[in-house]
Parts: C-alpha cells; sequence; structure tokens
C-alpha cells in the first residue's frame, strides 16, 4: 500500500488499507464505529499498530479516524460548521488539504502545527445566535491533542462518503498563531458573508468599512482588495470586482489619522453591534484594558471634567470615527438602505444625507475608542462605561471642536479653486470636501484640455438630453448649465435656480430635473412639493440643507415661488435655520443646486432675477403618450463616470483657455458665472437673457407698475402721507385720493385701510423702477413718512 493510494478516487480503499495508508504516513489510525463520527471505546492513550493489528481492527464495516495533535505528529483538523467559512477557507487555506463528503465538498481541511491547547472554536455566543443566518453558531473550530476526527473513506451519519479533494501526502506546517490568526479572520469574514446584503443598497459603504477594518488589523491594501472582493463574489454580488478597490486611498487616510470607517462601523451597518467583542477576540483585538494595544485609557476623575472631554476628542480623532462638523452642528454621514419620505422631501435609496450626531451615539463611540475606568476603593481604577455628562458635555462645545470642518458631500470627482482635482475618495482637506464615489470608477481628466476637447466633451454630456422638447437652443443650454453647476456647486458661495417649465404636464419636466441630478450624484436627487405656504416651504428647505442633500427639487409647482429663505438660500454662502423640534437656530451651509419644475411656472418677487428658465414645449395635446427610445435617467446610470468627466473637461478647459468671452457678470452670482461663460465660449446663446421671462412677469413687479401709474393718475407728484390717504379713504363722498386708498388696501391684503400696513408695503417698494416712474420716501419732522411718484426718466441736458 502506498501514501498516494489515498488520494486516488478511482481506487476503492477498505478501511484496513486506509488505516496502513494514514500509519505509514505517521498518523495514528483509531477504529470507529459504522456510520459513525467518535470511537465507542476508549482511546485516550497512544495505541501501538502495525500492520497484522491493522488488518485485524478495522474490518470492512468500520469508520477510520485519526488522533490529532502530538499522537500524529502535530497533526491538526480545521473542522469547518458553516458553509461560508468552508467557502471562505476555499481561498485563504487552498495550500491546506481539504475533505468532505457530497454535500460539505471543504468541511475540513488538516494541516500540522504545534498548538498550545487541544481546541479553539470560533461560535457565535448562543444569545446571539439570532444574529446569525446559518445552520449552526459553531462556525469552525482547530482541533489538535486530545481530539480526533473522522477521515476518508469513512460513512458519514448521513450516509456519504467521505473523500479527498486533494493529496494528503504532503501536508504543510503552520506556526499556531499564523493558524489561529487565519481561523479569526476566516470565521469573521463568514460572519461578514452571512450578513451581506442580498440586494442593492448599502453595498458599497459595507464594503468600504470592511476594507477599514480589515487595514486596521494589519492586512495589506492588496490583501484587503481580495477578501473584500472574494465575500462581495461569494454573495452574488454582480459588482464584486469593483468593490475591492479602496484599500490604498484609505490606507493613506489611517496613516494621516484621518477619520475612515472600520469594524464598528461595519458591524452597525449589517445590524450585528453586539458581536463586535466576539469578533475582536478572534481577530486578536479583545476590548479589555490588559490586551486592548493602541486603545487610550481615559481614567475619570471629579473635578477633572474638560480634561476628560479632552482626551475623549483626542480618541475620537486618532479612532477614525467619521464625526464632522458643519456650521455649528456635529453630523455624521451615511447612505440610505432604502427610500424614505420625511419632513415634506423625498430621498431614494443610496442617497448620502447628513445626521447631527446625539448624545447616545457618540457616548456610545467614545466607549469603541477608549477604555474607560473610575476609580473604587483605595488607588484602583475598574472598567466602566463612558459617562453620559462626557458626550452632553462635548457636543455642548459648539465653536471649539477640532472635529475635521465638513463643507460638503461630493459623489463625483471635482475641481478645487485652483484647478486641481479631487479624486482621493475620503474627507480633502484643503476643501473640507468628502468624497464618496460609491465604487464608480471616472477616468482620468486631461490636465490641459483644449477647446476642441470641451467641444468633444460637450457633444458627450449633450447626449442623454437628445430626445427632450426644447424649445429653442438656449433651453439646452440652460440644462446643460444646470448639469455643470451640479458637478461645481461646492466651488461657488451661490448659484441660481434653474426652472424647468413647460405649457402642459407630461413635457418630461421631472424626468430632466431627474437626470441632471443622476448625473451628479447617480441617484434620484431629493425630491419636495411645494407646502400650502411660503412658511411651509421654509421648513422643508431648512431640512434639506441639515441633511446635506447636493441637489434639491421642488417638484410640480402649483402657486408662485417667493419668499426671502429661498431668495437668501440662493445667494447667500449659509443660512439660520430653525430645525424641527428645537429652539436653537443653528448656522448651516447652502451649497445645494435648487431645481423646480411646473406648468408655466410663476416666480414672484427678488428670486425672479435669481432664477434660470429651461423652456419645453412638445407642441401635443397629450405629451405623455409620446414615446421614446431610451430612458435617460438609465442612459446616465451606465455612463455616468464619462458624463461627469466630460463636464469637467469642459470647465478646465475653460479655465485654461486664453480667448474667454468679456461678458458682464450676472450680479449676487459672479463666481458662478464661469458656467454660463464656458458655455458662451462653446458657441451657446447666454443663458442669462432667459431671466427676461420671469422679470416680464413678475406679479410684484405688475402689482407695483399698477401701483405707480394709479398714483400718477390720481396724485401725480405730489407728496402724500399715509394719514392723508387714511382719511381720504374714511370720506364718504369718492375722491382719486380715495380710489388710490382702496388699491393699496387690495395690495396689502386687508378689509379696511391700516396706515402702518401701507406704510410698511410702500417702504417696501422705496426707489424701485417700473414703467418710467418710481416710488420716493420722504421722512417729516415729526416722525411721520411721505411718499412721491416721479418719473425715471433722467432730464436732458441743456445745450447751453
Amino acid at each position: 500500500m502506498t501514501k498516494a493510494n489515498i488520494f486516488n478516487q478511482s481506487t476503492v480503499l477498505t478501511p484496513a488499507q486506509a488505516a496502513l495508508a494514514y500509519h505509514e504516513m505517521g498518523f495514528e489510525p483509531l477504529v470507529l464505529p459504522p456510520s459513525e463520527k467518535a470511537p465507542k471505546v476508549k482511546w485516550k492513550e497512544p495505541v501501538i499498530w502495525d500492520t497484522a493489528s491493522i488488518n485485524a481492527g478495522f474490518h470492512k464495516t468500520v469508520n477510520v479516524g485519526i488522533a490529532l495533535g502530538k499522537r500524529s505528529n502535530d497533526l491538526t483538523d480545521i473542522d469547518f460548521d458553516c458553509s461560508e467559512a468552508a467557502a471562505i477557507a476555499v481561498h485563504l487555506l487552498s495550500d491546506l488539504p481539504s475533505f468532505g463528503r457530497q454535500s460539505s465538498r471543504y468541511s475540513h481541511r488538516v494541516v500540522k502545527s504545534e498548538l498550545p491547547k487541544g481546541r479553539y472554536p470560533f461560535a457565535i455566543p448562543t444569545p446571539l445566535a439570532h444574529l446569525f443566518a446559518g445552520e449552526r453558531t459553531m462556525l469552525l473550530e482547530i482541533r489538535g491533542d486530545g481530539h480526533q476526527t473522522m477521515f476518508p473513506p469513512s460513512v458519514h451519519p448521513s450516509g456519504e462518503t467521505v473523500e479527498w479533494n486533494d493529496d494528503p501526502t504532503a501536508i504543510p506546517t503552520i506556526s499556531a498563531d499564523e493558524l489561529i490568526k487565519k481561523c479569526g479572520l476566516i470565521a469573521f469574514l463568514s460572519v461578514i458573508l452571512n450578513r451581506y446584503p442580498r440586494d442593492a443598497g448599502n453595498r458599497d459603504e459595507i464594503c468600504m468599512a470592511l476594507t477599514g477594518a480589515l487595514l486596521r488589523i494589519g492586512c495589506t491594501p492588496n490583501e484587503a482588495d481580495e477578501y473584500v472582493s472574494l465575500v462581495a463574489r461569494l454573495a452574488g454580488d454582480d459588482e464584486h470586482e469593483k468593490r475591492g478597490s479602496k484599500s490604498v486611498a484609505m490606507a493613506e487616510r489611517i496613516a494621516n489619522k484621518e477619520a475612515v470607517w472600520g469594524l464598528p462601523e461595519l458591524l452597525n451597518k449589517l445590524g450585528i453591534s453586539e458581536l463586535e467583542p466576539t469578533i475582536r477576540k478572534w481577530l486578536g483585538q479583545r476590548q479589555s484594558h490588559s490586551s486592548n494595544a493602541g486603545r487610550v485609557t481615559i481614567q475619570i476623575i471629579e473635578g477633572e471634567l474638560p480634561a476628560n472631554v479632552d482626551q475623549a476628542e483626542q480618541a475620537l480623532l486618532d479612532g477614525g470615527v467619521g464625526i464632522f462638523q458643519r456650521g455649528e452642528t456635529m453630523i455624521r454621514i451615511y447612505r440610505l438602505e432604502e427610500s424614505i419620505f420625511e419632513d415634506g422631501v423625498n430621498r431614494s435609496c443610496g442617497a448620502i444625507v447628513m445626521r447631527p450626531v446625539i448624545a447616545p451615539w457618540l457616548r456610545e463611540q467614545f466607549a469603541r475608542v477608549a477604555n474607560w475606568e473610575r476609580p473604587v476603593k483605595g488607588d484602583k481604577y475598574v472598567s466602566c462605561d463612558p459617562p453620559a455628562k462626557i458626550g452632553n458635555t462635548y457636543l455642548a462645545r459648539i465653536g471649539e471642536w477640532r472635529l475635521p470642518v465638513l463643507n460638503g458631500v461630493l459623489q463625483n470627482p471635482t475641481l478645487r479653486h485652483d484647478g486641481s482635482i479631487i479624486q482621493i475618495e475620503g474627507y480633502d482637506q484643503q476643501t473640507g470636501l468628502y468624497l464618496d464615489c460609491g465604487n464608480v470608477s471616472f477616468p482620468v481628466i486631461p490636465d490641459t484640455p483644449s477647446r476642441d476637447d470641451a467641444i468633444k466633451a460637450l457633444a458627450v454630456i449633450e447626449r442623454p438630453f437628445r430626445d427632450f422638447s426644447f424649445v429653442a437652443l438656449i433651453d439646452i443650454a440652460v440644462a446643460l448649465a444646470a448639469v455643470l453647476t451640479a458637478l461645481m456647486r461646492h466651488n461657488y458661495p451661490s448659484a441660481p435656480m434653474f426652472v424647468i417649465d413647460a405649457p402642459t404636464a407630461g413635457t418630461g419636466k421631472s424626468l430632466l430635473a431627474e437626470t441632471i441630478g443622476v448625473i451628479a450624484t447617480g441617484s434620484v436627487p431629493a425630491v419636495m412639493s411645494q407646502g400650502k405656504t411660503v412658511e411651509e416651504d421654509e421648513k422643508r428647505l431648512s431640512s434639506v440643507l441639515l441633511a446635506g442633500d447636493p441637489i434639491i427639487v421642488i417638484d410640480n409647482c402649483d402657486r408662485e415661488i417667493r419668499g426671502d429663505f429661498i431668495c437668501s438660500m440662493l445667494t447667500q454662502r449659509a443660512a439660520k435655520i430653525r430645525p424641527l423640534g428645537k429652539s436653537e437656530i443653528v448656522k448651516v451651509p447652502t451649497l445645494c443646486l435648487v431645481l423646480a419644475t411646473g406648468n408655466n411656472v410663476i416666480l414672484a418677487g427678488d428670486i425672479s432675477r435669481r432664477a434660470l428658465v429651461c423652456r419645453l414645449d412638445a407642441n401635443s395635446e397629450r405629451p405623455d403618450l409620446l414615446r421614446y427610445d431610451f430612458d435617460p435617467r438609465k442612459e446616465a446610470v451606465a455612463n455616468r463616470p464619462e458624463l461627469v468627466t466630460a463636464g469637467l473637461t469642459i470647465i478646465r478647459a475653460y479655465l485654461n483657455s486664453g480667448d474667454k468671452p468679456t461678458l458682464p457678470p450676472i450680479g449676487s452670482f459672479e463666481d458662478w458665472s464661469m458656467i454660463r461663460d464656458a458655455l458662451v465660449w462653446l458657441g451657446y446663446p447666454d443663458i442669462s437673457d432667459t431671466r427676461e421671462r420671469f422679470l416680464a412677469d413678475d406679479p410684484n413687479k405688475n402689482e407695483l407698475l399698477d401701483t405707480l401709474c394709479l398714483w400718477w393718475e390720481c396724485v401725480g407728484d405730489s407728496y402724500i402721507s399715509t394719514a392723508d390717504m387714511s382719511a381720504g379713504y374714511a370720506a364718504s363722498s369718492p375722491s382719486d385720493v380715495k380710489r388710490l386708498a382702496i388699491h393699496l388696501v387690495a395690495c396689502t391684503g386687508h378689509n379696511a385701510f391700516n396706515p402702518r400696513s401701507v406704510g410698511k408695503y410702500l417702504s417696501k417698494h422705496v426707489d424701485r423702477i417700473a414703467g418710467g416712474h418710481v416710488l420716493r420716501m420722504k421722512n417729516g419732522s415729526n416722525g411721520s413718512k411721505r411718499f412721491q411718484v416721479v418719473s425715471s426718466e433722467p432730464e436732458t441736458p441743456s445745450p447751453f
């Protein structure tokens, strides 16, 4: 009998023949009852076998066992009790011979190792069994001294024959530390594989967190990428090759002590945070003070609260926890696992949002990044949880946090102010932006693109919009400007609103807005409808700014768009808002692109000069019945890397150009005006001209025009006070003053003349020109105000 016969599956060996082969390999065989896995007799003492005794003891119906450990030259068995662990070991322990039965092909692997103890189990704790959807809670175990294993060609209790998959005649030797470490990693990865989402959603975030966890336990970037791709592939993720591509950039951020997701965030996203102590034990990172090297220990000392809070903050920074400060708020960022509707705003699955940090969550992070101890009798300390006052005090340090300042979250590469590119994922210290590409790889943007390159890029970015029913070339330009603005919005302190207008429903307004959003973010942008009042609009827009939505679509506007808040949101760097349910006012950045859609949209007041309009008209009574050859949103998703690169190529080419058009900047949007200038440079009309569509139809301006014309008709250029108008309104006889007063009552929305309201209304329109007239105001000696309407036309100078 030769050693090779053991692996020759074409030869059916008797138990005696197999036992003799194992004996020749230096293993101690054991007689097992037929179809059973354990001996029935005492076997703890070694048995001296020879050929005769083996032939006599191993008759044809028994099974063959092997005594493990020193009795078989340090033979060690790794028994995989869950399919995930066995599947991962196929790749991580491929050099170890394996055997198993038909239904569990790779359930055992053998190695030679001097184990310090006889058994190392890797199991889910029984109270947490509900967190693992596997066949059993034991994932795998390493067995050596004092243990035995049923070997081929035995018959499993299920009736299946156990067979070798590999040649066992050359079993490698591995140190105990390395073997235990690898098996711990396999156990960890098997849990992640078991919980890995089978449907798209937050897979990329999970893979990012898994990458961070692997790097922090000492895996090289190549190993981390390999293991992440392996888990994603075994889970059936079609994009598994892309999942493992973030380790190099993430390793750099870890080296720079920047915030990087790791094990806590990973387990939290999978809903198994309770398993963290068990998994850390598998990975050699037990959460006790004695074995948790690298974690600071914070001793709670009465009277030293500021110092304890300082230590807690430093632990957060060193631990790479993804916490930032944004305006006057401490926030964290994450992707939505499902679509949600809150505060009047719809957000799609996969959208990135910001959430304020709350005290319980912060307290948990303190517990993850540091060991906490409190004093007991004498000089002794015992482990404890972080006191609640630590988190509350730290949250109250507004303006004193040392956390990274977050200006916004990007989902595509973009250009900095100096023309350099933000393309490494994670936090960019220079701009305060956080880049999360969602596992999308973008082509390289040329360093010095020419105008010809920009023209080619323009053709790429125009393509998804080819079937929309734009009224004129200038309307296409507005749509393209919206795309370029979405890609560059974080570079500009202000940007106009883009209105997508049409005469009838079903023309494609919402589809156009969604396509613009998909190009910039990869998902449908946040959508809100108008509230019943301006105040309700303000609450919804405040929610958008708090959540950090990069784009908001105000869809199907059926009343005038007006309000001081939306005006300041478009032109100011930051806005002061009151979060729902809270009394304090916070200041947040306004780096959000605002799109609005509607049928014959009306803008009222100052917002009419802050908006550009894109007009669609299908020239059809029922445009909703028209059919198109493609879905622009799907095409935008499929070609998003090329579309984003094309947009940034246009901007970079314009910046490098020496023949820029000399156009006056648009007031309030001076920095942004380069978007409009770049399109003019490429041959499109000046999109600022579309503002005239709204300015001509501004109901506020038309109302002012009616007021000034009536005023001039009634009292000419004479001064008149609100008291004079009130007296005229109260007079029983009709007069020109009474006619003017009645008109002003209608303008103020009252049922009777209210001098204070009329005065406030007129003061708001002082020095505004409409129809060749302008309203002036003069303060009286007694504090009263008098008003006058005069011609706005300048006097012709005398030639003499």
